[in-house]
């Protein structure tokens, strides 16, 4: 199936139309079910839906993420030509095997089996790549116990694959694991019309590993962090090291997940990677398309919906361009 990136084809592309064929787009309807199935029951009865998705994922998807204002998330930023209603079960802070076990594997299949979703959007593997990054940082501690301390250029090239890492290899191993099992769930739905759903799966885009520590809003901190920066920098990496670190893990994911994601049926990948301007390394507030070290603000999310989302959702939707129309996507340089 294809990886939805700046080199897709035209149908693709966004920001839609020409203004002599401009649809209207309409957000999405947020119905927040985190609680069971009967918040979606209620709103299905009192909203007349076109379509229905569901949505899966971390702190990308989640409403309280990171701020509690509209736009900080990308179902907030979202637009389909059709009235949509999203069943949101996002839980900031999950990690891949959050999503497919225990409660939250309960709530998806009562889901699955209840309702007709016409598509799935999954955003899953961003908190596992904090992880990831703490136990490569242990690793590095043990060797520095043990007198045998890497070079910053080794730690990198560590992350990026070019020096053998159980962790690195047993954790991309686990997160593609746990990413098929939900695609498994779609295919055993109840739902005849879901099992044939597509799924967009989320593919993140490049971090700025920085000292940035949150946001205040009513005096209130609304973000933690940083996340990154820290354990790295306890490693002896420069700032730029610790994009090339950053930038190395996020490839690797998206090769993962175009190699044994996106081949699966009915499954695409959203590749955002270097669409976004990045942060200004070093910086602590909000910097380039980003709200903090792991988070875009409202403009980044709106251009990861308008440039990667939008017209991909739309069409899966049955949305039929006239593709002459269409204006190409920004590009990007990898």
């Amino acid at each position: 199936m294809p990886v939805i990136n700046a080199a897709s084809a035209a149908a693709f592309a966004a920001p839609w139309y020409q203004a002599t064929h401009q649809p209207v787009m309409r957000k999405l309807h947020r119905i927040e079910a985190t609680g069971g199935t009967q918040d979606a029951i209620d709103a299905l009865l009192n909203y007349p839906f076109e379509r229905l998705i569901y949505a899966e994922g971390d702190s990308w998807f989640d409403k309280f993420t990171p701020l509690l204002e509209t736009g900080t998330n990308l179902l907030d930023a979202i637009a389909t030509p059709y009235f949509t209603g999203v069943v949101d079960v996002s839980h900031i802070g999950d990690v891949v095997s959050d999503m497919v076990r225990g409660g939250q594997r309960r709530q998806t299949e009562a889901m699955f089996q209840l309702f007709d979703f016409d598509a799935i959007l999954f955003s899953g593997g961003g908190n596992d790549l904090k992880n990831l990054f703490a136990e490569l940082y242990d690793a590095q501690h043990g060797h520095a116990l043990s007198g045998q301390t890497l070079a910053p250029a080794h730690f990198v090239q560590l992350l990026s694959g070019q020096m053998a890492s159980p962790q690195a290899d047993e954790f991309f191993d686990e997160v593609i694991a746990q990413i098929k099992a939900f695609v498994t769930l779609r295919d055993r739905a109840g739902s005849a019309k879901t099992r044939k759903a597509p799924i967009l799966v989320n593919g993140y885009d490049y971090i700025q590993p920085r000292p940035v520590t949150g946001a205040l809003v009513g005096g209130l901190l609304k973000v933690a962090g940083p996340w990154l920066y820290p354990s790295m920098k306890r490693a002896g990496l420069s700032d730029g090291q610790m994009f090339s670190a950053a930038r190395a893990v996020v490839d690797k994911l998206n090769e993962r997940l175009h190699a044994e994601v996106a081949v699966l049926p009915n499954v695409h990948v959203i590749d955002a990677r270097g669409l976004l301007d990045p942060a200004l390394p070093g910086s602590n507030t909000a910097s380039g398309d980003w709200l903090d070290e792991i988070h875009p603000n409202k403009t980044g999310f709106s251009k990861l919906a308008r440039h990667r989302w939008d017209a991909a959702l739309a069409q899966l939707l049955g949305w039929r361009p006239n593709m002459a129309d269409l204006i190409p996507p920004l590009d990007f340089d990898r």
